[in-house]
């Protein structure tokens, strides 16, 4: 059903530092830097050269998800991308499987959006099944 990880999301509370800290300790090369108004968060995303990335996510709106998350759960892991070579499918075993999904139109409906597991179906953990991230081009 998977076959990694694309990426992970850092949910943080200041941007430029983290930013800059990740870059000087990880390395990679920061490839996008955007405010999504719309969603509430300021993003930067850096990428390796295997293609995964870290994007790193810091509120702009005090009533965000993002902002929500740091105020309950602080700075740190907000989401998990995961590869899978068909997301259908996969969505598809993951209804079978009686998993929540957050985003997921039910079945027989097509993938319109991201499709995401619940965090309380891994432990806290929010992963990202179907739809690209919001950072690809």
């Amino acid at each position: 059903m998977f076959n990694g990880i694309k990426g992970v999301f850092i949910r943080v509370y200041n941007i430029e530092a983290a930013t800059e800290k990740y870059l000087s300790i990880l390395g990679g090369k920061l490839i996008q830097r955007h405010k999504f108004e719309d969603l509430g968060f300021d993003t930067s995303v850096i990428e390796f050269e295997d293609d995964s990335f870290i994007e790193i996510i810091a509120p702009i709106d005090a009533s965000g998800p993002v902002q929500k998350a740091l105020d309950k759960f602080g700075e740190g892991v907000h989401l998990v991308a995961m590869n899978n070579d068909d997301p259908s499918q996969t969505v598809a075993s993951l209804r079978k499987m009686s998993i929540k999904l957050i985003n997921d139109a039910g079945e027989d409906s097509p993938i319109a959006q991201q499709i995401f597991i619940h965090p309380k179906e891994l432990n806290g953990m929010m992963a990202l099944v179907a739809g690209t991230p919001v950072d690809e081009k």
